[in-house]
């Protein structure tokens, strides 16, 4: 019987110990191009990187994509959202070019190396943006556009269609010519030189408004540049 209450004991002792060294044990430091490298492979294990937000996508399922970069390597980074995510307790405030420090696990996707994290498990380091100077996404914007109506803005897409005055921004480079979720009309007196090409990525700036007689939004265009 005594026995018996010992190694009931042990084994309580021992699972408090693995959960306490969870919380004090960090993930390494991996850089992007280490994890992408397929000569140092790090698949299925827990990391920690850093990098600047290039991308970003919300997913029809609540998830996120990021794309992030450093040092010349880009990186996606698919962020799960739990529930209580969801509920808005914790909100990732992103935009072009913020630098991020994320812990996440290394997986393959389709052949490719992606990182699997949490909104918890991201944090913003640093920041370039003033309030002036924030490049929005189109997916920010898609989302909630009468919240920038009447502002000047700054936004980053991908060239899905080019007419004479008119050109189309869209989420995803992917999509730029198979299809797209979201996508933003940009009108423009005179296109500038030279030609815009599909899937080209770029910053726009101008003036958001809203056409009432096509009952849509669009961007009256002050300034571009390619990135």
């Amino acid at each position: 019987m005594e026995l018996g209450k010992f190694v009931i004991i042990i084994s309580l002792f021992g699972i408090c110990l693995l959960y306490c060294t969870s919380w004090i044990v960090k993930p390494p430091y991996v850089p992007l191009d280490t994890i992408a490298s397929r000569n140092h492979s790090h698949e299925n294990e827990l990391i920690k990187t850093k990098g600047l937000v290039t991308d970003l996508l919300n997913l029809s399922d609540g998830n996120m994509l990021l794309n992030i970069i450093d040092n010349g390597t880009e990186l996606p980074v698919f962020v799960s959202t739990s529930s209580c995510d969801k509920d808005g307790d914790l909100k990732l405030q992103l935009h072009y070019g913020d630098e991020i420090e994320l812990e996440g696990r290394v997986q393959q996707y389709r052949g490719k190396y992606e990182i699997v994290t949490s909104k918890r498990g991201i944090k913003k380091i640093n920041s370039d943006n003033s309030d002036d100077n924030v490049a929005h996404f189109v997916a920010e914007i898609a989302e909630y556009p009468a919240n920038y109506e009447g502002r000047r803005i700054r936004v980053v897409g991908y060239i899905c269609k080019v007419y004479r005055r008119i050109f189309y921004l869209c989420s995803d480079k992917a999509k730029a010519s198979t299809g797209y979720k979201y996508q933003m009309r940009v009108v423009a007196e005179q296109l500038p030189e030279p030609e815009l090409e599909k899937a080209d990525k770029i910053i726009v700036e101008g003036v958001l408004t809203y056409n009432p007689v096509d009952m849509r939004y669009e961007l009256k265009l002050i300034s571009l540049s390619c990135l």
